[in-house]
């Protein structure tokens, strides 16, 4: 039940304390709680794309639309992509106005904890806000004919998605984004960990087959 005196309200083992841990049949799956090193490497990668996309854009001749790709940017993670993904995270539910997570670590918490798994219009929002922020710097580097900037961002979205789906998904917690790649039985073993999102998810058909 939930409490709202509590730092953990929907009693959710991410936010339980660490010696709950120690004999947990998940350990070494998932990374279900916080550490450092995995948001700076998060940093480390997006500022691959980054660095490379704003230069080709300032060097096409294009530097003053950078501040069109800041706005979106803050409009798309702070706002939308927070309400669409993140509020489904186990991470999401710690009592407080910030977030806590490797991705959108101190956004702002607009929203309220959303336990049941994404919906199909919310991964299909998804892409379309990933394809818009990701392809923004791609338009102005092509009109300046940046073609070797163009090519190194290819590479580093490719680097980025690849460790990404390939390293950090297999263990993220957020099990419903359509990038995730945590096995069905670690999940069902999560959920029935925590009552709250196994109620949520089940009401909207997900069957407990482990």
């Amino acid at each position: 039940m939930r409490n709202k005196n509590q730092i953990n309200p929907y009693d959710i083992c991410t936010w339980r304390p660490k010696s709950d841990c120690d004999n947990c049949k998940l350990k070494g799956f998932l990374k279900c709680h916080f550490k450092i090193r995995y948001l700076l490497n998060f940093i480390g990668l997006f500022l691959l794309f980054a660095i490379p996309a704003v230069a080709g854009v300032i060097l096409a001749g294009y530097g003053w639309f950078l501040l069109g790709w800041i706005a979106f940017g803050i409009i798309f993670f702070e706002f939308w992509e927070i309400r669409i993904l993140c509020s489904h995270c186990p991470f999401y539910a710690e009592k407080g106005r910030s977030l806590h997570c490797f991705g959108n670590y101190l956004s702002l918490k607009v929203w309220r904890f959303h336990p049941e798994p994404m919906n199909r219009s919310e991964k299909i929002q998804l892409f379309v806000g990933f394809f818009i922020f990701f392809g923004y710097p791609f338009i102005f580097m092509v009109l300046g004919r940046q073609y070797l900037f163009i090519i190194v961002c290819l590479i580093s979205l490719i680097i980025f998605f690849g460790l990404l789906v390939g390293r950090r998904c297999p263990k993220c917690v957020n099990f419903s984004c359509p990038l995730n790649r945590v096995p069905k039985k670690v999940v069902d073993d999560f959920l029935k960990r925590n009552p709250v999102m196994r109620k949520a998810w089940e009401e909207e058909g997900y069957v407990i087959t482990s």
